[in-house]
């Protein structure tokens, strides 16, 4: 009997159209896929199928990832996990444990000067040779050739009193040597000249990709200035752009929102928010959307004292909020919707995010015979 029933399970999918089959299997998880791959040649013919694995990419839903330690003393380490939002829980990310991500694409993750995806475990070299990566601002996909791309900076060994102080570098994933990319910007005040001057950019939050530019956030605490540097992935070339008209002491933060840019302004990202989105990007000028009130007395219930601090980090307007031993999320209505608790004093929502993506690239066919990271789930 249990013979039988086994025959008639496999008879009943065999029979099943491809597209319904195509369909039950793009929503399944990465790691179910792999599996599925090794149960008959039509199951592998489909999931490995370059369409498929598009449709798969895109139907994962986007994981916000959140670092926090764990342990206490000598055994204190820290950790990355993931927050699935539409089903509020949390779930493991598989990383190479005491490293960071520096930044994140596609369901790539660059980690120092290598490549991961954190689905198939696999890793490239960003060079073929050996070139330093101290200052990643953006992992990105150049959309007229399809390749992968890092900018990054460096301190200028030629500084200028007018010019951007720091040298900005393009180099595709693969390739042998970055190239430079000129930054004549000029800065807007001498004030802030004088206090860039033989530094780097402070750079908040990750840039945002929309339209082939890259929105990068320029802040400098101890000076009264947002400024909000636009890198041409194209053309490889930057300009300067006007953030929303906020006070220089607020808290600003850029996001997508529906393809456009937007911008979160508060005083200090603990009771509202207002959401400005850019409206004409040729006369930079941006519009007031919608204000978000956070909700003070249940957030009291988890953190009596002290600060905390809220972020945008969707389309939607969905909040991340960090306080003492907690992340909770919100909708833009401010309503709390679910809460995850961490051994953590503060978990630290950090600006990468993870869309699983089996997608195979060229610079991962080349074997390495070593892998230079220990792949965990955390």
């Amino acid at each position: 009997m249990p013979g039988g029933r086994r025959s008639r399970g496999q008879a009943g999918l065999a029979v099943l159209p491809q597209e319904i089959l195509q369909d039950i299997l793009i929503r399944l998880p990465a790691k179910s896929v792999l599996r599925c791959r090794a149960v008959c040649r039509l199951w592998r013919r489909l999931t490995t199928d370059p369409a498929f694995l598009v449709a798969h990419h895109r139907s994962q839903p986007t994981l916000h990832l959140v670092r926090s330690n764990t342990g206490r003393g000598k055994c204190e380490w820290y950790s990355i996990g993931a927050l699935h939002l539409q089903k509020a829980e949390r779930q493991p990310v598989s990383w190479p444990r005491w490293s960071l991500f520096d930044a994140s694409c596609d369901g790539l993750v660059v980690i120092g000067d290598s490549i991961c995806n954190p689905a198939t475990r696999q890793w490239a070299p960003l060079s073929q040779q050996k070139v330093r990566f101290e200052n990643i601002v953006s992992l990105y996909r150049h959309q007229p050739s399809e390749e992968y791309r890092v900018l990054f900076w460096t301190h200028s060994n030629h500084p200028s009193e007018l010019y951007c102080p720091n040298d900005y570098f393009v180099h595709t994933v693969g390739s042998k040597k970055p190239r430079r990319a000129i930054c004549s910007v000029t800065l807007v005040d001498e004030e802030l000249k004088l206090e860039l001057s033989g530094k780097g950019p402070d750079i908040r939050g990750a840039a945002v990709h929309l339209h082939g530019n890259l929105y990068i956030h320029l802040k400098k605490s101890n000076v009264s200035y947002h400024g909000i540097l636009v890198f041409n992935t194209v053309a490889e070339s930057f300009r300067q752009m006007r953030p929303p008209a906020v006070a220089p002491g607020h808290i600003l933060h850029l996001f997508d929102m529906d393809g456009m840019l937007a911008a979160s302004c508060s005083k200090d990202a603990m009771k509202e928010m207002r959401i400005f989105a850019l409206q004409n990007y040729e006369t930079e000028v941006w519009s007031f959307q919608y204000r978000i009130k956070l909700p003070e007395m249940e957030i009291r219930q988890f953190q009596e004292q002290g600060d905390w601090f809220a972020k945008i980090v969707s389309e939607e307007g969905d909040l991340l909020v960090t306080c003492f031993g907690w992340i909770l999320h919100c909708d833009r209505k401010g309503n709390l919707l679910s809460k995850f608790e961490y051994d953590d004093d503060i978990p630290v929502a950090i600006p990468c995010t993870l869309k699983e993506s089996l997608i195979q690239h060229p610079f991962f066919e080349e074997k390495q015979k070593i892998s230079p990271y220990i792949f965990r789930s955390c």
